[in-house]
């Protein structure tokens, strides 16, 4: 059982009717509207439009902050400075990272915990989560 496919327009009807859009004025196009106005409505939704994809994005942006927030706190919440530790120490032995020489003995725990963390995301990023 096939479904009915519309019918496609040649390239060639395209190019003749683009042309013919192409060739006329503004005021053939317009049929006698106000060419102000019209450009007046236009920049409006242009703006519009603009100021919505500024909010959307922005909210997506604080949608990711706050999962990287959530994402971070649960890892650090569940796991002891021993352990974050631990496994600094096996990933600076381990080829999957690079670690920059580091002593992890006059490492602060918070600045332990944000390693932990982001070594955390680019394993998980990479796909080798152990």
């Amino acid at each position: 059982m096939s479904a009915t496919r519309r019918p496609e327009f040649s390239s060639r009807f395209i190019e003749t009717y683009m042309d013919e859009l192409m060739s006329m004025s503004d005021e053939e196009i317009l049929e006698g509207q106000n060419v102000d106005e019209v450009k007046r409505r236009a920049a409006q939704r242009i703006a519009s439009a603009s100021a919505e994809a500024g909010k959307r994005r922005l909210a997506a942006a604080k949608q990711r902050v706050q999962q990287g927030r959530d994402t971070s706190s649960q890892s650090q919440g569940t796991v002891s400075i021993e352990v974050v530790r631990a496994f600094i120490r096996q990933a600076a032995n381990d080829g999957r990272v690079t670690l920059a020489a580091r002593q992890l003995s006059e490492m602060s725990d918070a600045d332990a915990l944000r390693l932990y963390s982001q070594l955390q995301q680019l394993l998980n990023k990479s796909g080798d989560c152990q």
